[in-house]
């Protein structure tokens, strides 16, 4: 189907700006968005998604960390993940343009201001109390829990589980990661997961969403519980 404003889904944002998601999927987001005059969003990053901004008409402010860039009709912008930015409308007429993320910014959004949250993991198990019918963890597999700064790490084993090691990294208190596991078939098995924490009572929780990154890349959720000893 072709795709254009007007038969696309529309929404409202910041002051008054408007957006058309010409794409809209986990893998990519394609939005055409407009910018009235003397209109700025929230300066923000994300985790995960890496950004191109075309301009359609107007002249775009970009304020890239301590760097103020200028890009006009016809040019484009690149922002890789991680990068603090912010768009801004200074001039006194419309600001159009086409922003590409990939993959979607959806989940993977982190506002100003920035505080910083500590978090330590470190010494701490766990166990599952859920998972997809598609995952090979159960309620038998346990989960030892290291951390260095934001550097963490993990050993899990039980259940269909031989051995398995997880390695990745926490940002504003989720974790993403990769992991990688032998069952008890003799199959090895590979994926990547994001895991949003929240405290239940005395005992921390970790809500999953993983992929598989081998055989049918499916995807599912998994939730796991601390163990207090």
């Amino acid at each position: 189907m072709k795709k254009s404003k007007e038969n696309s889904e529309y929404y409202n944002w910041g002051n008054k700006c408007s957006g058309w998601h010409l794409v809209k999927s986990e893998n990519l987001s394609v939005i055409e968005e407009l910018m009235p005059a003397n209109t700025s969003e929230q300066k923000h990053y994300h985790n995960f998604s890496e950004q191109y901004f075309y301009i359609l008409n107007g002249v775009a402010t970009f304020e890239l960390k301590n760097e103020i860039l200028e890009v006009n009709k016809g040019e484009g912008i690149h922002i890789y993940p991680q990068v603090v930015h912010q768009i801004k409308n200074e001039k006194s007429t419309d600001l159009e343009f086409i922003v590409i993320s990939q993959p979607t910014t959806r989940g993977d959004r982190i506002n100003e201001p920035f505080e910083k949250k500590e978090l330590n993991l470190n010494g701490k198990n766990f166990k599952s109390i859920s998972s997809s019918n598609n995952g090979e963890v159960s309620s038998s597999t346990l989960f030892e829990y290291r951390q260095k700064g934001n550097v963490i790490w993990a050993t899990y084993h039980g259940g269909e589980i031989l051995f398995g090691t997880l390695s990745g990294r926490i940002a504003n208190e989720n974790l993403f990661f990769t992991y990688q596991h032998q069952n008890k078939n003799g199959d090895f098995k590979t994926g990547k997961c994001e895991s949003f924490i929240e405290l239940n009572g005395e005992k921390l929780i970790l809500n999953e969403k993983w992929e598989w990154t081998c055989d049918d890349y499916s995807k599912g959720e998994s939730t796991l519980e601390e163990i207090k000893y």
